[in-house]
């Protein structure tokens, strides 16, 4: 570590790509809010964003090198893994005398290992007051001690300093700067969606997913009702976009935040439609009354499984009954219905996937498929490496930047032999699909189906469509 001490003002803020082989549909929300928060604290910041622009290793390389910059920060999902092994060595073969600061999930979820690429600095958690105190720290000459929620080495060995709280609420959290990233040709891929930021943390203990902000605390917070519908507002005269995501893991959890949201979008009457995403145990009638009456027009589920045995695995704290009782009560309201499984969990055997595809049928949507991934971070990840899933960890850690990590089979974690769980999951996706194939087929409402995705995510959504029909009589 260097001395303390010393003029900061350039920070040059990087965005590696999340998933090298497919390109964002939206900003990336941690590294947007850090750069407003170093800009509002009077530094330079030159945003070299590889994720949105897709910029070649060669364009990188190029750009580093004629950069006038202090220091380095970094951030990004787990999945940023592999291509941080290509760049940190890469930032000190071109500028050997900077240091590199890395914050996001990926600092949070691997934590000792992130220094065997050589990296200074750990933001974990809540990066936003982190790293001014850090910045400020180095400049002036402070303990780095006495900064909460990171990590440094200190005589070789790594040390990390207490936890710090997360944000007692989220007054604070501006209105993102949209100006920021190359918006058209996000909204190009995104079919022209928006996605706006309103809460953080989560309470609960599903074994599949990292949560950062529960890293420190299980604490849920809610922008105000009015700074996230401003938000909404100002995208919407400023994009011309109709459409929106409304980001957060548990948006339909307290009632009295929702229904507030719910009557600012009624009484401002903007014409917008907008989705959330869903526990199949925090809603009821009331909330989906006025959710449909405020303008959601899509709502998505985490169902995971049709299977009470997988969902405890899961640490799900929900049934499948409760699954299939909240699919059938959003429809009375919200025009399309969403829901996601996971195949191939630890504990999955021929019950299970026969209980499944039961349930599968039975709630009356098809949902989306995806194959377990256990992410650094979660418990999945420690069940994974105890049953022996993961031999080489480096490995494994280098190819979670594909996009076929979720939609392919790439480990056994079930009960089966390896070429019997591969068949039954396959037999038992592909006999979803084609009951709800022939359902639409015989019912007259196929094309009806498609012309609702469309309209619900945008005409761009054709070719996913149409592979998934085709898909769904041949293969998983």
């Amino acid at each position: 570590m260097k001395p303390v001490g010393r003029s900061i003002k350039n920070v040059l803020l990087v965005n590696p790509p999340m998933v090298v082989d497919q390109p964002p549909s939206f900003p990336s929300l941690g590294i947007a809010y850090i750069m407003q928060t170093l800009k509002a604290n009077g530094y330079e910041v030159n945003l070299l964003d590889i994720d949105a622009h897709r910029y070649s290793k060669e364009e990188v390389t190029a750009r580093i090198a004629s950069s006038v910059v202090d220091i380095v920060a970094i951030g990004g999902l787990v999945t940023v893994w592999p291509y941080l092994t290509w760049l940190a060595p890469e930032l000190r073969r071109l500028k050997p005398e900077l240091e590199i600061i890395l914050g996001g999930a990926v600092a949070s979820s691997l934590k000792e290992k992130c220094y065997e690429l050589d990296i200074d600095y750990l933001v974990i958690g809540e990066g936003e007051i982190t790293i001014i105190e850090l910045l400020d720290a180095l400049k002036n000459g402070r303990s780095l001690e006495e900064v909460q929620g990171i990590s440094f080495r200190n005589n070789g060995a790594v040390h990390f300093t207490e936890p710090r709280p997360l944000m007692s609420d989220l007054s604070d959290v501006p209105i993102l700067d949209y100006d920021m990233f190359p918006m058209e040709k996000l909204l190009e891929n995104s079919k022209r969606v928006v996605q706006i930021h309103a809460q953080r943390g989560c309470p609960n203990s599903c074994t599949f997913c990292f949560n950062c902000y529960r890293v420190v605390s299980r604490k849920v917070r809610y922008r105000p009702v009015e700074r996230v519908v401003d938000e909404i507002e100002h995208v919407k005269k400023r994009y011309n976009v109709g459409l929106f995501a409304i980001s957060g893991e548990c948006i339909t959890m307290n009632r009295a935040w929702l229904i507030a949201f719910c009557q600012e979008m009624i009484k401002r009457d903007l014409k917008i439609q907008y989705r959330v995403t869903s526990r199949v145990d925090t809603l009821d009638e009331e909330k989906l009354e006025w959710l449909k009456k405020s303008g959601c027009t899509l709502i998505a589920f985490g169902l995971e499984s049709g299977s009470d045995k997988l969902l405890k695995i899961m640490k799900k704290n929900a049934t499948a009954e409760q699954g299939l009782k909240a699919i059938h009560m959003a429809r009375k309201y919200i025009r399309y219905v969403e829901g996601s499984i996971i195949m191939g969990y630890i504990g999955e055997d021929e019950a299970t996937l026969r209980d499944t595809v039961g349930f599968c049928k039975a709630i009356g949507v098809l949902p989306f498929f995806f194959h377990a991934v256990p992410f650094p971070g979660t418990e999945l990840y420690q069940m994974a490496l105890a049953k022996g899933c993961i031999v080489d960890e480096n490995a494994y850690l280098k190819q979670l930047d594909k996009s076929s990590i979720m939609s392919q089979q790439s480990m056994n974690l079930t009960d089966m032999p390896d070429e019997v769980a591969r068949m039954k999951v396959a037999e038992a996706v592909i006999e979803v699909r084609r009951h709800y194939l022939w359902k639409s087929v015989f019912s007259g409402k196929i094309f009806g189906s498609v012309y609702n995705v469309l309209k619900a995510r945008g005409i761009g959504h054709m070719a996913f469509v149409v592979k998934s029909m085709a898909r769904s009589l041949f293969r998983p």
